[in-house]
C-alpha cells in the first residue's frame, strides 16, 4: 500500500514523465550508455570508482535475478495471468520511485578516503537531518540481513535446486558459488567490472531464448494476452475459480514486481552513487530503464513464455522455476535444460555479486572498514547456507527484512521527493534548451554532465 501510493503521488507530481517522456530517458539511458562508457575522472581514487556504466550493470546484476524466472512464476501460479497485469502497474508507478531513489542518493552521496558513497542511509543523514539519523540506522540494521537473505542465499538456493535435488550435490554447487563470489566480490570497482561483462551477455541470452518460443507459438499470443487483461479484474474466469480474489491477484503481481525490480528498496541508489560520472539531473532516468528492462521486458517474456505454451499450471498453488524449465525442455530438449540451468547460475551469481556491494556500503556506514572486511569474509560463506535451507524460510526471512528497508526508504523519499522531482524536471529542460540548439545539426550533444 505504502510503494503504489508513493508511486502514485510521483507519478502525478511528475506529470507521469516515465510514460510521457519515454523517448527521452530511453535516449538518454540506452542511448548514451556506450557513447559515455568510458567516461574517466582523475580523483585519486580510479581503483575504488565506477563509471555509469559500470553503476548500471552492478544495479542490473542485482536486480536482474531468479526474481526474473521464479518469482514471475510463482506470481502467474498463485494470482493467475492476471497478475501479469499488476505487476506492470506496480512497474510503472515504481519507475518514478527507482528515480527518485537514485536521484537523491546523487544529491546527499559523500566522499570519504575511498570515493564516493551513497543511498537511502545518507540522504535520510543529510537530507533529513539528525532528528531522522535513526531511521538510516534501522535501514541498515534491516539491509544487512536482507542482503545475505534474499541477496545472496536465495538466489544460490533457486540455482542450486535448478541443477541438483540432491543433498550432497547441492552442497557441493553451494561452496563452488561460495568460492566464486569469494573471488568475484572484492572491492566495488572488482565486482563493476565483472557485473559488465556478465550483465549484457545474460540478458541477451535469456531475451533470445524466450523470444524464440514465443516465435514458436505465436498463433497463441493474442489469447495470452486476454487472459492477463480478463484475469487481472476477473481471476475466476481465467484460473477456473481456483483464484476468486481480484486483491489476491493484485497483491501477488505487485509484491513479485517489487521483488524483481526492488524499486522503493533504496538498494540501486547505492550502485549509483558510487559512479564517478555521475550527475542528479539524468542519473535518475537509469532508474526507469532498470525497472523498464527488468519487468516490463524480461518479466514479461518469462509470463508470456509459460503462458504461450501447454506446459499444467496448479492455479493458486505455488510454483517456481520448474514451470520455464518444463517449457524450455518440450520446446528445445536437453539443450533447452542445459540453457536453463545455466541461466539460473548466471541470474543468481550476478545477483549475489550484485548485492555484496549493497552490503558493504551498509555495514560500511554502520561499522567503518573494519566491519567492511569481515561482511566480505561472512557473505561468501552464507552461499553454502543458501544452497542447503529450505527455500520457504529463506523467503520468509528475505520478505520481511525487505519490508523494513522498503518502509523506512519510502518515507525518506516522500518526506524529499520535491527536491528529486526539481532535478528531474531540470534534466529535462536541459535537453530541450540542447535539443534546440542543435536543431539542423543532424545529431544530438550527449554529454554526460549537462550544463
Amino acid at each position: 500500500i505504502l510503494l503504489i501510493g508513493t508511486g502514485i503521488l510521483m507519478t502525478f507530481g511528475t506529470k507521469f514523465f516515465q510514460l510521457s517522456h519515454f523517448g527521452h530517458w530511453m535516449k538518454e539511458t540506452i542511448g548514451g550508455i556506450f557513447i559515455n562508457k568510458h567516461v574517466t575522472a582523475h580523483t585519486g581514487h580510479e581503483d575504488r570508482q565506477i563509471s555509469q556504466f559500470q553503476a548500471l550493470c552492478t544495479a542490473l546484476a542485482a536486480t536482474i535475478g531468479v526474481g526474473n524466472i521464479a518469482g514471475v512464476a510463482s506470481a502467474v501460479s498463485i494470482g493467475g495471468a492476471g497478475a501479469v497485469f499488476w505487476m506492470w502497474v506496480s512497474a510503472v508507478l515504481g519507475m518514478c520511485i527507482k528515480s527518485a531513489e537514485i536521484t537523491l542518493a546523487i544529491i546527499y552521496r559523500e566522499k570519504n578516503e575511498n570515493g564516493f558513497v551513497g543511498g537511502p542511509q545518507y540522504y535520510i543523514k543529510n537530507g533529513l537531518g539528525k532528528a531522522f539519523k535513526p531511521l538510516g540506522i534501522v535501514f541498515c540494521l534491516a539491509s544487512v540481513p536482507a542482503v545475505i537473505a534474499g541477496g545472496n542465499m536465495i538466489q544460490t538456493n533457486s540455482a542450486v535446486v535448478s541443477v541438483s535435488a540432491k543433498p550432497a550435490e547441492r552442497l557441493i554447487f553451494g561452496f563452488i558459488f561460495a568460492f566464486l563470489c569469494f573471488l568475484a566480490s572484492g572491492s566495488i570497482n572488482k565486482i563493476a567490472s565483472v557485473t559488465e561483462k556478465i550483465v549484457p551477455f545474460m540478458s541477451a541470452l535469456y531475451i533470445m531464448i524466450c523470444v524464440m518460443v514465443l516465435w514458436r507459438n505465436i498463433e497463441v499470443l493474442p489469447r495470452c494476452f486476454k487472459m492477463i487483461f480478463l484475469g487481472a479484474f476477473n481471476p475466476k474466469a481465467v484460473t477456473g475459480g481456483a483464484v476468486g480474489s481480484i486483491f489476491s491477484c493484485m497483491f501477488t503481481g505487485a509484491s513479485r514486481g517489487i521483488f524483481s525490480n526492488e524499486a522503493g528498496l533504496g538498494t540501486s541508489a547505492m550502485a549509483h552513487s558510487v559512479a564517478i560520472d555521475a550527475d542528479p539531473q539524468t542519473q535518475g532516468l537509469y532508474g526507469i530503464f532498470e525497472v523498464f528492462l527488468d519487468t516490463i521486458l524480461l518479466c514479461t517474456l518469462t509470463a508470456l513464455t509459460i503462458l504461450t505454451h501447454s506446459v499444467k499450471i496448479n492455479f493458486g498453488k505455488t510454483a517456481s522455476s520448474e514451470l520455464v524449465l518444463d517449457v524450455l525442455k518440450t520446446e528445445f530438449g536437453n539443450f533447452g535444460g542445459i540453457s536453463f540451468c545455466l541461466m539460473m547460475c548466471l541470474f543468481a551469481f550476478s545477483s549475489i555479486i550484485g548485492w555484496a556491494v549493497y552490503g558493504k556500503l551498509t555495514v560500511g556506514f554502520l561499522l567503518g572498514e573494519k566491519g567492511v572486511k569481515v561482511f566480505g569474509i561472512v557473505y561468501p560463506v552464507c552461499s553454502v547456507l543458501g544452497a542447503v535451507f529450505t527455500s520457504e524460510s529463506v523467503w520468509r526471512l528475505a520478505s520481511f527484512f525487505n519490508g523494513i528497508m522498503l518502509c523506512t526508504n519510502l518515507i525518506a523519499v516522500l518526506l524529499l521527493s520535491g527536491k528529486a522531482e526539481i532535478y528531474l524536471k531540470r534534466g529535462k529542460q536541459i535537453e530541450s534548451k540542447r535539443t534546440s540548439k542543435n536543431i539542423g545539426k543532424g545529431r544530438l550533444c550527449h554529454n554526460s554532465k549537462p550544463r
